[in-house]
């Protein structure tokens, strides 16, 4: 059972390493090629369970068992061999000469050993064992050993040519690609000497364990790294969007809200109108008087000093709703919660301070305000329109005083 023990232990050590390759399928972006590989890995597991049962029948002399379990030895190497192929082409995203070539090659050698495995069984040019049940290579065997080194040197020598080319992490990762291709046919030579050693799948077991860690491994540190990179930009790009639309949304002069902002919100309520399901509200609707001769008699800078006091009166009265400057010297005020609950209170408070700063010479804004009445008003408009007439009248009745 000596001889199986590496087998065993290739195997184990394969799906420890490779558990979230085989059996997770979120890691698909996380893998180069990840089906190629994932179907190499699966080969590899299969060909190191052949050799683990062809030591255990030859163990027990178990021919008959031990001649169908080395035709499957056969495939699953030759399999193997196919599926590495398939990989480093995929994963090399490569459409040179070579790629081609050594695509063709593993199929074309994958059913060449099928032909032969088949002639063996009439003409042993593979294997057979002899009347005491000991394994004889046969001079098929050599070749196929020695098309499988040449390929593997030949992979290993154009991945270390190709790298000069590439950037350096890309680089790191070819050299392993070309590593693996050194090992396998390192392996594969002494395999040719020593036909009764399990050297086929430790050279699988060396070569894989270093496509895992500096192949698959890289590549997922460099797919965390592209997606911390992503989700930087992803947090960058929505803070400048939020800035983006602070500054859409807020009027540059007053830090009220801006007339895009007031049309969303209103629009808004209007839907909520439309649907049935409108909320209590109230608009309050603000008018600057005497802007125009500050403006001509004093400058626009105290006209905007002007429009500034306006803007903090408005909102200290209606603390707890929104405050929108809808027009150079235009305010609006959409009621709502605790400010629509004492809205005549502070409508009243606010004209009284107004009458006491047009006597002390500050700021003085006309003022409306209209309630939704469900049933009765069909849009918000109609709400602001009744707001404006009573602002207009309030104007009135201030220039009178």
């Amino acid at each position: 059972m000596s001889y199986s023990i590496i087998g065993i232990l290739a195997i184990i050590i394969h799906l420890i390493i490779n558990r979230d390759v085989l059996w997770h399928k979120e890691t698909y972006d996380l893998v180069p090629a990840f089906r190629q590989y994932r179907g190499f890995i699966f080969g590899i597991i299969l060909f190191c369970v052949t050799d683990v049962l062809w030591g255990f029948f030859d163990e027990y002399h178990i021919i008959n068992a031990l001649y169908i379990v080395t035709v499957f030895y056969f495939v699953a190497m030759m399999g193997g061999f196919l599926l590495w192929t398939r990989y480093v082409v995929a994963y090399m995203k490569s459409d040179s000469v070579f790629t081609k070539v050594l695509s063709i090659a593993g199929v074309i050698l994958f059913g060449a050993e099928i032909v032969v495995l088949i002639i063996n069984f009439f003409v042993p040019i593979q294997f057979w064992f002899d009347e005491n049940g000991v394994y004889h290579a046969g001079g098929a065997r050599y070749f196929t050993l020695l098309l499988q080194l040449i390929l593997f040197l030949l992979t290993s020598i154009f991945t270390f040519v190709t790298k000069a080319k590439t950037p350096e992490a890309t680089k790191r990762l070819r050299r392993t690609v070309g590593y693996f291709g050194l090992a396998m046919a390192s392996l594969i030579a002494l395999q040719w000497f020593y036909p009764m050693l399990p050297l086929y799948s430790i050279g699988y077991l060396l070569g894989s364990c270093l496509a895992h860690t500096f192949v698959v491994e890289d590549e997922k540190e460099e797919y965390r790294k592209t997606l911390e990179d992503m989700l930087k930009r992803e947090k960058l790009h929505k803070e400048q969007l939020g800035t983006a639309q602070k500054k859409i949304y807020t009027d540059p002069l007053t830090g009220t809200g801006s007339k895009q902002a007031y049309m969303d919100d209103a629009q808004m309520l209007n839907e909520n109108i439309k649907t049935g399901h409108p909320c209590e509200f109230a608009v309050a609707v603000f008018d600057l008087n005497d802007l125009k001769v500050i403006n001509d008699t004093k400058g626009h800078d105290i006209g905007d000093i002007y429009i500034y006091n306006a803007s903090m009166l408005i909102g200290e009265f209606f603390s707890h709703s929104p405050v929108y400057r809808i027009g150079g010297d235009e305010f609006a005020v959409i009621v709502q919660g605790e400010d629509y609950e004492n809205r005549d209170a502070l409508m009243e408070q606010f004209k009284n301070q107004v009458l006491e700063n047009k006597a002390t010479g500050k700021v003085v804004v006309s003022s409306g305000i209209a309630s939704y009445k469900a049933g009765t008003d069909e849009n918000y408009i109609s709400v602001f329109e009744r707001a404006d007439k009573m602002m207009y009248k309030c104007k009135k009745q201030l220039k009178k005083s």
